[in-house]
């Protein structure tokens, strides 16, 4: 009995090491793709919700911004909501270095991702700081609740959801 569990112990061995191997192997393939800007691949705010590094195109993922042209109104004045989240968005990644975590590609072939500054979730931030709302199956409802509670950004004022703005766009195009 002795010799049968020594055969076995030495037949498999070596088998923890190739576990190790194919683990590190697997894990190696399954790490998320990153777009990150530098110098050489810079970063353009295209608006409140998309970006551009380098030449690829990118969506973040889970928000929704103003478009760059639509308005809210407060007080029965009109403000450039759009223009003020696209401007928050550089503000917080003015001359830093972005790093988009990639999770699939959109129907217009950008890339949908969820970006960082050091630790800082920018699309997080974007709800959090009022500038945004969620989108879809979002990640963020806490952050927007917390946003509107407080009344950050365009939960200040009256808005139009982005979605139902670019749809009605759409609709006065076809006209």
């Amino acid at each position: 009995m002795e010799r049968k569990l020594s055969k076995i112990y030495t037949q498999y061995k070596s088998l923890p090491l190739l576990l190790l191997i194919i683990a590190c192997f697997f894990l190696k393939i399954c790490k998320a793709e990153e777009i990150i800007s530098s110098p050489t691949n810079p970063l353009k705010v295209v608006d409140g919700d998309s970006l551009e590094i380098g030449s690829s195109r990118i969506r973040l993922t889970g928000i929704d911004a103003p478009e760059y042209f639509q308005q809210c109104k407060r007080k029965n004045k009109k403000l450039p909501c759009g223009k003020q989240a696209t401007e928050h968005l550089k503000k917080l990644t003015n001359n830093k270095t972005v790093r988009c975590v990639i999770h699939q590609k959109d129907r217009y072939d950008r890339f949908l991702c969820t970006c960082y500054v050091d630790e800082l979730d920018l699309n997080a931030e974007m709800i959090r700081s009022g500038f945004a709302v969620t989108y879809l199956d979002s990640p963020y409802n806490t952050e927007q609740t917390e946003a509107k509670t407080k009344k950050r950004g365009i939960w200040q004022t009256k808005f139009m959801q982005p979605r139902l703005y670019r749809r009605l766009k759409e609709l006065q195009k076809s006209k």
